[in-house]
């Protein structure tokens, strides 16, 4: 007796179709071999532009235009949250708050439940901020009582509440969000993720898993990076990646082809 088998076949499709492949082989502008099973591809997402990633106490919150989402990694699934300021492109959590920056040179604070924390800095409308040092960021991390900051032309900074200095190596090209591991730190670039110390040298970098895209979002769960990948496959969905920094290969900052420089050039 033959059993029909055709539901079984379009509802495993439809659970394949909801995570993107894994990579088969690095982006063409790599001149050597890289294993790129280390990265698992977690997600893909409609739900707009991500500018950044963070992990909140065991959720995924992820930060589009004017909205919050979260996403169950248990689940795989993902639901609005709350409305969240426009332009966010760097984020972090410290336990208590949720930290955020992006286009202005404005940071906020909000809770965990995320509402903007009240009476703290100056007020704007109905959110509290205070201003950073320049404009722009697009990286953001905290060390004790140190926050590290990335603007959009790649410099880095060591921030006291009011006192910064340029620290460690520029990086050319954008520098994207920007984030702690408990030992060193990791930077987004279009250059794939950048490990730094906490002098600011660049110790290498992993390439990035997606061959297409802009890479604008991640985060650290305690054990693994989050990367969120915007307009990388045929429907324009983000795709989130992990990856586990012990069973990747560190490769060195090499400069790619002219043809995917990102930087700026000045006359």
């Amino acid at each position: 007796m033959i059993k029909c088998t055709f539901p079984l076949l379009l509802a495993a499709l439809a659970a394949s179709a909801a995570i993107p492949p894994q990579p088969a082989e690095g982006p063409p502008w790599h001149p050597w071999l890289y294993d790129y099973s280390v990265f698992r591809a977690e997600a893909a997402l409609a739900v707009g532009f991500v500018g950044s990633l963070e992990f909140i106490e065991g959720g995924l919150i992820l930060t589009t235009s004017g909205l919050f989402h979260r996403y169950d990694t248990r689940t795989r699934s993902v639901s609005p949250a709350a409305d969240a300021p426009h332009g966010v492109t760097g984020s972090f959590w410290d336990g208590e708050s949720l930290w955020l920056a992006g286009n202005g040179a404005e940071l906020w604070r909000y809770t965990a439940a995320l509402e903007s924390l009240k009476d703290w800095g100056e007020p704007y409308g109905e959110r509290w901020y205070i201003e950073l040092p320049s404009w722009r960021q697009t990286g953001l991390a905290r060390v004790g009582e140190d926050f590290w900051l990335v603007d959009e032309l790649g410099v880095i900074y060591l921030w006291r509440l009011g006192e910064a200095e340029p620290r460690g190596e520029h990086v050319v090209g954008q520098g994207r969000e920007l984030v702690f591991d408990g030992e060193n730190l990791w930077l987004l670039s279009y250059r794939g993720i950048l490990k730094l110390n906490r002098a600011g040298e660049i110790l290498g970098r992993l390439p990035l898993p997606a061959t297409r895209g802009f890479a604008s979002g991640l985060a650290w769960d305690g054990g693994r990076l989050w990367l969120a990948v915007n307009g990388a496959d045929d429907e324009d969905r983000t795709l989130l990646w992990s990856v586990d920094p012990e069973d990747a290969e560190l490769m060195p900052l090499d400069e790619p082809p002219e043809d995917r420089r990102d930087a700026v050039e000045y006359d």
